[in-house]
């Protein structure tokens, strides 16, 4: 079990009151210390670009994996699956909280080159400038999930494997921040 305090100051209406206790909350139990070996954790900053430019992070992942990590942009946190560290080697590229922190999608190659949307899920507030908050990737058997820290439950999903007729073994990991929106990355595993 978890918990977190707060200070009220004075003036503080009840929903300001409630905003701060959910950020108490998060910051200490869904990132608490004791989930994630934070002697393997690795952090990285991404700079605000678009197109978006992936920085290849990580040492080569073998499928299957589940990769944790948490995320602080106020915006359009990207992330890419490739084959190499190039943007064409690129089979899938996962945006969380696009549109302005309103939709999160996945596309089947880089973004300049694939337009259309696979999979997307719509939800209002997913990343934060302010905190980091957590979510999780998944690849087996070419299928993509990504879902949020502390739930099992994707919320966005997709056969790459199928899609592309073949089944990436070796995977890179590219981070990328859109637009205006600067990033701050923890990952916590497979750091090199």
């Amino acid at each position: 079990m978890c918990s977190a305090m707060i200070k009220a100051a004075a003036g503080d209406d009840l929903t300001t009151l409630r905003d701060k206790t959910f950020a108490a909350f998060r910051n200490e139990c869904r990132l608490n210390k004791d989930q994630h070996d934070e002697s393997n954790s690795c952090s990285f900053s991404t700079v605000a670009s678009k197109p978006p430019t992936f920085k290849f992070i990580l040492k080569p992942l073998s499928m299957p994996f589940r990769l944790d990590f948490a995320v602080k942009i106020e915006r359009g946190a990207s992330l890419a699956l490739a084959e190499s560290t190039t943007h064409g080697s690129i089979f899938a590229e996962m945006n969380i909280g696009g549109q302005n922190n309103r939709r999160s999608a996945v596309r089947s190659c880089y973004n300049v080159e694939c337009h259309d949307a696979v999979a997307t899920h719509d939800e209002a507030g997913l990343v934060d400038a302010n905190e980091y908050r957590p979510f999780w990737i998944e690849y087996k058997g070419g299928v993509v999930r990504v879902g949020k820290g502390g739930q099992e439950e994707a919320f966005l999903e997709w056969d790459a494997g199928a899609h592309h007729q073949r089944v990436a073994t070796q995977v890179r990991i590219g981070i990328a921040s859109w637009a205006k929106a600067n990033g701050d990355w923890v990952f916590y595993k497979f750091c090199a």
